[in-house]
């Protein structure tokens, strides 16, 4: 099955574009900190749909709440704190002076390293943030899993392929993820990415964990692209002649593809690559930290992240089919050195053209 895309969210609010990323040259970011001193200290990273309106949203509250209380709060956000440098610091902390107070993450790159897991999360430092809410929304099993590993599931988002409807269907719609593995599919797989490197880590990993290490060199061999998303919506349904029947992208992307585009979002089976949100919260400072903690579970933000169609748990059914690596699959193996063996296998099945334009 197919479903139409559509460019405004829910409430018909025109979706923030943003521009390709640049690429940062220096390891050490643009000179804002990650941590102030004498402050609640707060971390998000996001996609980069979500970041215009996250950041009005969080920048307004932090305003107001700074006018009337003693500590105030600091974000590196409001400050265009560069994201790469300031990932590199949290990476490298050793200790909870060097760690914010609240931390959202939109990629499981850095709470889900085996060090900075070790040293924040497993030893009770962080504090995994999943409201009741969306706890009462989960499976027994779900919860379970949540609430003895530690995790803070704070916001849903997705994968999806679209299917440009301007090409000539010649194969047969894939049904599952792991389809898209199959020869049948070759050079007709655009994924998004930038600077040459595909953003597909959950799809990779899922991969990874249902059909073995060859599976993710098997599907390298059917991308014919790596392009950033604004150049994928861009391309479809266009006169590009290296555009491709299917194209990998986020939610957050999809949304903002015009509604005269002849696309649509295939269905599958076994649902679409879940992208969460964590959130963690020092649990020596976790009473101080409320405030923030039910800010960012409020409508105000609960209307801000439905502009990337990304959505609070608690909006989620957790009974639905979705696909992600399982979880015990995640904390059994130390993510960085498993990403880097994915890129690698990823790497052998390109295309030397992949990222061209």
């Amino acid at each position: 099955m197919m479903k139409p895309v559509d460019k405004m969210d829910k409430d018909g609010n025109v979706l923030a574009v943003c521009s390709q990323p640049p690429l940062h040259r220096r390891t050490t970011g643009n000179g804002v900190p990650l941590i102030k001193k004498g402050a609640i200290n707060f971390y998000m990273n996001m996609p980069c749909p979500l970041k215009v309106a996250c950041k009005m949203a969080i920048g307004e509250f932090a305003a107001l709440y700074n006018a009337s209380h003693e500590t105030p709060i600091y974000s590196p956000m409001l400050l265009d704190g560069d994201t790469k440098g300031i990932e590199g610091e949290l990476k490298a902390a050793m200790s909870e002076d060097e760690l914010p107070e609240v931390l959202v993450a939109s990629g499981l790159h850095t709470v889900m390293a085996k060090g900075f897991r070790e040293r924040f999360i497993e030893s009770g430092i962080y504090e995994g943030v999943t409201s009741q809410a969306a706890l009462a929304r989960m499976p027994e099993s779900y919860r379970k899993l949540v609430t003895e590993h530690n995790i803070g599931l704070f916001s849903t988002g997705f994968w999806s392929v679209v299917c440009d409807l301007s090409l000539e269907t010649i194969v047969p719609y894939p049904r599952r993820w792991t389809d898209l593995v199959d020869p049948l599919y070759k050079d007709l797989i655009t994924v998004h990415g930038y600077n040459g490197k595909a953003s597909i880590a959950a799809l990779l990993l899922l991969l990874r964990e249902q059909l073995g290490s060859r599976a993710v060199t098997d599907f390298a061999g059917n991308i014919r692209n790596i392009w950033h998303f604004a150049e994928i919506l861009k391309r479809i349904d266009s006169a590009e002649p290296r555009r491709t029947l299917f194209n990998l992208l986020p939610n957050a992307a999809t949304v903002q593809m015009p509604s005269k585009k002849r696309a649509a979002i295939l269905e599958f089976e076994d649902g679409p690559v879940l992208a969460p949100m964590l959130m963690y919260v020092k649990r020596s400072r976790k009473e101080e930290c409320q405030p923030l903690v039910n800010f960012m579970h409020s409508n105000v933000i609960r209307q801000a992240l439905r502009r990337g169609d990304f959505h609070l748990a608690d909006e989620f059914d957790w009974t639905q089919p979705f696909s992600f690596p399982s979880w015990e699959f995640l904390l059994q193996n130390d993510y960085e050195t498993l990403s880097a063996a994915l890129d690698v296998e990823l790497k052998k099945g390109l295309r030397e053209d992949v990222s061209s334009s």
